[in-house]
């Protein structure tokens, strides 16, 4: 396929063809501009030949003993450095890691969340029958998933999974690049013939979170509605306060208070509260990003835009194909065009 020229170009020749912004941080995969530059080139040198009308049936590659080549792997590998590690831990067998198993589940009988801090180095070494137990098929509900293994509903273990999966810690991550690219977000925002941006943009001010007015005005820009991935509760709303009948079967990330200056956030998935409340809402940013990977989950197609914003943009996740949602196998066009559109007031401001 012709994708793998521009590809190949832009590895020989990154500062020429790449999309590389003015700090040398790179939109995507960094080649897309260039990508759309060939397909058009080719759709208008095919346009009036016959031969681009017609369609061929797809044959298998084959290998160097002519065997044919597997397909690519599920969408539950997209973006993964280790989706299903193989390999035990140094003098561990599966029997003792069950056993660390259970010594976590008599932890967490005793001491409830609290005990997470110290739990972290248990999950780790547990790490190969936790994901054996998360990417089985058919997959485990959230609440036979979180009778389980708690521990991983804790903010501590989660990112620290996440790390092991992606080899990107979240947290810092988000924290970084909301300090370093924010503010262009919001300049770049403000240049936009937009009502309900602008109506965003006049709310903000010192006391607000950077964060949560980002997260508003990506989900805007790319008009997604705010429900498909958030929710608005009260300030003093609990777990079991909230009502589950609002709530999607995808993750949900629920704000307590006003949206521009949350005083709290919880997450549910499969319409159940499953973590929080916690204080911080950029955390819950990373914890509830965190959560479509530790747990296989799709994007909404109803957010999955934003989504894959902060997976690019945010955190520097850019797999070359696969998508982390349905009836997509290449990166997102409007993300792409976002990406590229702030690399370019990035170097005019």
């Amino acid at each position: 396929m012709f994708s793998n020229y521009p590809t190949h170009i832009f590895r020989s020749h990154p500062k020429s063809f790449g999309d590389t912004g003015k700090h040398g941080d790179t939109a995507g995969d960094g080649c897309h501009s260039l990508l759309q530059h060939v397909k058009i080139r080719v759709e208008k040198k095919n346009r009036n030949k016959a031969l681009a009308q017609c369609c061929r049936e797809r044959r298998p590659r084959t290998g160097m003993a002519g065997e044919a080549r597997l397909a690519r792997g599920p969408v539950d590998q997209y973006g993964y450095v280790r989706w299903g590690p193989a390999d035990l831990p140094e003098g561990e067998t599966e029997a003792t890691l069950e056993n660390i198993k259970r010594d976590l589940l008599n932890i967490y009988s005793g001491e409830g969340m609290s005990g997470a801090e110290r739990t972290e180095p248990m999950m780790e070494k547990t790490c190969i029958i936790l994901r054996k137990y998360l990417n089985k098929v058919p997959a485990a509900a959230m609440s036979e998933i979180k009778q389980e293994w708690p521990f991983l509903f804790s903010q501590k273990c989660l990112f620290s999974h996440f790390n092991l999966l992606m080899d990107v810690d979240v947290l810092q991550k988000l924290q970084e690049e909301i300090s370093r690219r924010g503010q262009t977000i919001l300049d770049y925002c403000a240049t936009l013939d937009n009502p309900k941006i602008r109506d965003v943009l006049a709310c903000y001010d010192p006391d607000s979170d950077k964060a949560a007015c980002i997260l508003l005005l990506l989900m805007l820009y790319f008009k997604e509605p705010k429900e498909s991935l958030m929710l608005e509760v009260h300030s003093c709303a609990t777990a079991v306060g909230v009502n589950t009948a609002e709530l999607p079967g995808t993750p949900c990330l629920i704000i307590q208070g006003d949206m521009m200056k949350p005083s709290g956030w919880l997450i549910s998935i499969e319409g159940h509260v499953v973590m929080g409340p916690h204080p911080l809402f950029l955390h819950g940013v990373a914890a509830f990003f965190s959560s479509y990977y530790v747990f296989n989950l799709e994007y909404p197609t109803a957010g999955s835009s934003t989504l894959e914003f902060i997976q690019r943009c945010f955190l520097g996740i850019n797999p070359e194909r696969g998508s982390k949602t349905k009836k997509r196998t290449t990166m997102n066009p409007h993300v792409s065009t976002l990406l590229r559109k702030l690399i370019g007031f990035e170097w005019a401001s």
